[in-house]
């Protein structure tokens, strides 16, 4: 078993390795396999969801430790607006984040950011979408961006701000 393989895809061809005795035929498979692999992740790279982990990664490069889904609609307007023909909405983008990505958002002073929590989510669709390394994990006293919602400065952590959405 291939672990740099999609999990499905060695569910499907391990039966079929199984039973091929030839190792030459076993390799020319297994390379088969490794090309459609590489395929679907460039594939999975074109959809909305990989134009929207891109952007979150590279607000997350910047300094951005905590994006708000207005900053991320924002700013994926700025890098692939032109690529649609209306103006994709920080509530379209909201509902790809939780749906399609499965990534929780939590309402911070009445903001929606996707969490440093989420962190080892976002990682593994970095890599799953082709898009490389994901952010390491920092501390919610990172930098964020000036339109990043703050607590007031007498409280000691942001966890009692936190609200689950």
């Amino acid at each position: 078993m291939d672990r740099s393989i999609e999990p499905r895809l060695n569910q499907i061809f391990m039966p079929l390795l199984s039973i091929i005795e030839d190792e030459k035929t076993k390799n020319d498979i297994r390379e088969l396999i490794r090309t459609y692999n590489q395929q679907m992740i460039a594939d999975r790279g074109l959809d909305i969801e990989a134009q929207v982990l891109d952007t979150i990664k590279d607000l997350n490069a910047s300094g951005i430790s905590m994006p708000s889904v207005k900053e991320i609609a924002n700013s994926f307007n700025e890098s692939h607006g032109e690529e649609y023909d209306h103006k994709i909405t920080a509530k379209y983008i909201g509902n790809v984040i939780r749906t399609k990505l499965s990534l929780k958002t939590k309402k911070v002073v009445g903001v929606f950011v996707i969490p440093v929590s989420e962190y080892p989510k976002l990682k593994h669709l970095y890599e799953r979408y082709g898009l490389g390394e994901g952010p390491e994990h920092t501390t919610p006293a990172s930098p964020q961006s000036p339109s990043s919602p703050q607590p007031p400065q007498d409280s000691p952590s942001q966890e009692p701000y936190l609200l689950d959405e």
